[in-house]
């Protein structure tokens, strides 16, 4: 199991394969997403919550895990390498998998509106938590340790990498809860379902050298816009029953 005391999965991936630039052909930086492209043509996209204009990694001598600029491009990077390894991936929506109608207490931390908009729609209406949205549904980030405490399933973006609460999160979370890791940033890395309270990783992996994605993030797009071109996988936890 992983030491959750010191755990950052970026430093996870980091240990795993170091931070080679010389694999990378491209960094773009749009309103909404930065993109890792490889030059293999792998692409890796990281949500821009810190909205970051500017950053030439190549510049960079050894990145700082505690600087949120760096974290954004290489949780890009690692995506552009993890999202396109071959992985015990199953197909579909996360809505095909998990039947969130079992949960009573549902905590969404990062407001991802198409996933909001699903569960609404299925009479599962979470409370969500994200201190970059001032949507009126939006809870006071000073209320998330208590929700979180009382939570049976949180569904957590994988922005929470890039802003470094995902340890504080896992920790919070009581030992029953079924946490699921989704979106674009989710990174399918098997390791991290060596925490328990993981059953499942639901990103995306997008085509090679794929000119209407990079297009996409130049023009400022978000999620709605990209996933179109996307293929939607889930690595999911061996331990979980219900799947």
């Amino acid at each position: 199991m992983l030491n959750l005391k010191t755990f950052d999965p970026i430093i996870l991936f980091i240990d795993k394969i170091g931070v080679d630039i010389s694999l990378v052909k491209e960094y773009i930086l749009g309103e909404k997403y930065a993109a890792v492209i490889l030059k293999n043509g792998n692409i890796g996209l990281a949500a821009n919550i810190i909205n970051v204009d500017k950053f030439d990694f190549k510049t960079v001598k050894l990145f700082d895990i505690e600087n949120l600029t760096h974290r954004l491009f290489l949780l890009a990077f690692f995506n552009a390498v993890f999202n396109n390894l071959p992985n015990k991936l199953s197909g579909g929506d996360i809505f095909d998998i998990i039947d969130f109608s079992e949960y009573e207490n549902i905590v969404m931390v990062g407001y991802s509106i198409p996933m909001f908009k699903k569960l609404k729609e299925r009479n599962c209406v979470p409370f969500v938590f994200d201190n970059q949205s001032d949507e009126k549904l939006i809870i006071e980030q000073r209320l998330i340790s208590e929700y979180l405490k009382k939570a049976d399933s949180v569904i957590l973006t994988g922005t929470s990498i890039i802003n470094n609460s995902f340890k504080v999160i896992i920790e919070t979370v009581n030992e029953k809860c079924d946490v699921f890791l989704i979106g674009p940033s989710a990174t399918f890395f098997e390791s991290l379902l060596n925490i328990k309270k993981i059953k499942g990783i639901f990103g995306t992996q997008f085509n090679t050298n794929d000119k209407n994605v990079i297009r996409l993030i130049r023009e400022n797009e978000g999620t709605n816009c990209l996933k179109k071109y996307g293929k939607k996988f889930a690595l999911i936890n061996k331990e979980y029953a219900n799947l």
